[in-house]
């Protein structure tokens, strides 16, 4: 099978260059980067894109994995392109809009990034994406990332701040979904509500769930192995 792996907000298609030799070999993967794209100002023209990426790669019957606002590119593209999909995995992802509070902190870091430059808002925001006992035994690994991040483009980052808050809810899409959906969930997600992400999976018809105990944003770092393993049990299921 072709697998999508799409990398989140403040990252780039790097965070699944360690983890994709844990995946099945037999299958093919690709890692598709919308880091730096200043053109797209919704997940729908996200979801667009991706479709081109597709074409270009000559890509059908695809299994979508998203890493945070990966997962809402990966929502919109299977309620768009439902013919194209198999299967999604939704990876410390939601398919909730922003509430009102989360719209709020959207137009802070809107704020944020029109005064200040991408290297120190990625200062501050990538640690957020780990547990504290991980941040402090993987120090130089983060501050490699933030060094790679920080080259992201301001205003792809303003976009893509834009096109999240923005974004519609997919939830009726979850429950028409045909096909098996995972969803990763981390105990200690500060982005994606732990009991909120419990009560989405309610929502699917053909659930896969794995909740990761002192697991925050990141599991494809905090805990590969599990994560992987859990990956390939699913895409053997398909």
């Amino acid at each position: 099978m072709d697998i999508l792996l799409i990398h989140g907000f403040g990252e780039s298609k790097i965070v699944w260059s360690h983890f994709i030799p844990l995946l099945d070999p037999k299958h093919r993967y690709f890692c598709p980067d919308f880091s730096t794209s200043k053109a797209c100002f919704s997940i729908e023209e996200y979801a667009e894109w991706l479709h081109k990426y597709c074409e270009k790669e000559k890509l059908s019957n695809v299994v979508l994995i998203g890493h945070s606002m990966g997962g809402y590119i990966a929502l919109e593209f299977c309620a768009k392109y439902p013919e194209m999909a198999v299967g999604l995995g939704l990876f410390h992802s939601t398919a909730s809009a922003d509430s009102d509070e989360k719209k709020e902190n959207r137009d802070k870091t809107i704020q944020f990034l029109i005064k200040h430059d991408t290297n120190l808002f990625i200062k501050h925001f990538y640690p957020n994406m780990f547990n504290e006992d991980f941040q402090k035994k993987n120090t130089e690994l983060i501050e490699a990332n933030i060094q790679l991040f920080s080259k992201i483009p301001n205003e792809a980052l303003l976009a893509a701040t834009l096109a999240m808050k923005s974004r519609k809810s997919h939830e009726e899409t979850l429950k028409q979904l045909p096909y098996p959906v995972f969803q990763i969930i981390g105990t200690l997600d500060t982005f994606v509500n732990y009991k909120d992400a419990l009560n989405q999976s309610l929502l699917l018809q053909h659930p896969h769930i794995l909740a990761l105990p002192n697991v925050s944003h990141a599991g494809m770092y905090e805990s590969p192995q599990v994560c992987a393993e859990f990956i390939n049990n699913y895409l053997a299921s398909i």
